[in-house]
């Protein structure tokens, strides 16, 4: 394996979806700056070669037509800089009547935008000032039939490590009392009021939820092995999924009357499984709000 810095400039045609791919890509551990300039660009790589700049997986300089120079520079840039770094130049393009109807919706100005130019024109300007950029690619994707989720997906199936993929979903568990405050903003809450309450155990009143004694009463019933079951059955169902589209965090709230015992047991053994087979992307910590 080289010990060159690993760089992937991201360029493309405006709208294709450039933002998309430098967001996957630090997202994947690489340390990314966006619209990076030309003049610029040296004394990057210099900071990156001397090792002031790190990263876990690689750099990314996201370099388009906003830049002056840098379409009809790209060759020459290209062939110092890969004798220097390893580098792979990914352009992402898309149709231009999809562009059309992507900076519609957006209500944005394109990059090269005039008054006495048609969005068409200024998209097909574009595409002529950057053709020597395209021809230097290393791989080109074109978003044309992708939404956001499936170009991430193309492009962390180029980047990302293999079997190991560094970007993942922050899930936090929470644990609380509705008598206290209501519990948002979470992506999903489940109430748990209807299962035995240790509060009204003599012994077990002062304790919590994190106590093996408290932790055997709440689960010495059917109903509430069944109702973790169905708990922990959607977790394990519906985090992949969350990975997939792209999520960066997921918040799960369990809640009882006092946020003290039934919502805490819950929470940790919901924890604890999910650890001990881990769901591959998937991060987990754990707050008791209102222990």
């Amino acid at each position: 394996m080289s010990n060159r810095p690993r760089i992937v400039i991201v360029t493309g045609l405006s709208g294709a979806g450039l933002s998309t791919a430098i967001h996957t890509l630090q997202d994947n551990g690489f340390y990314c700056i966006d619209n990076l300039p030309i003049e610029l660009l040296w004394d990057t790589v210099a900071l990156i070669e001397a090792g002031d700049i790190f990263a876990e997986a690689g750099y990314a300089f996201g370099m388009d037509i906003r830049n002056a120079h840098f379409a009809a520079d790209f060759p020459k840039i290209k062939e110092r800089l890969s004798s220097r770094v390893d580098l792979d130049v990914l352009f992402i393009t898309a149709e231009h009547q999809v562009l059309e109807g992507r900076f519609g919706t957006a209500r944005r100005r394109h990059p090269l935008w005039a008054e006495n130019a048609s969005l068409p024109e200024q998209i097909a300007e574009e595409a002529l000032l950057l053709a020597p950029v395209t021809k230097s690619a290393d791989a080109i994707i074109d978003s044309t039939h992708l939404q956001a989720k499936h170009l991430r997906e193309v492009v962390e199936s180029r980047y990302m490590e293999k079997g190991r993929p560094l970007r993942a979903v922050q899930l936090t568990l929470i644990s609380f009392g509705f008598k206290h405050a209501p519990m948002w903003p979470v992506e999903g809450i489940h109430d748990v009021r209807f299962l035995p309450n240790p509060y009204f155990e003599r012994l077990l009143k002062e304790k919590t939820g994190r106590d093996s004694e408290v932790q055997r009463f709440v689960f010495g019933t059917e109903l509430a092995e069944q109702a973790f079951q169905k708990i922990l059955d959607w977790h394990r169902f519906s985090l992949p999924n969350y990975f997939t589209e792209g999520r960066h965090f997921i918040r799960t709230a369990i809640g009882c009357t006092g946020g003290q015992h039934r919502s805490v047991a819950m929470v940790e053994r919901l924890a604890s499984e999910l650890a001990v087979r881990p769901i591959q992307g998937i991060k987990i910590s754990v707050v008791h709000r209102d222990l």
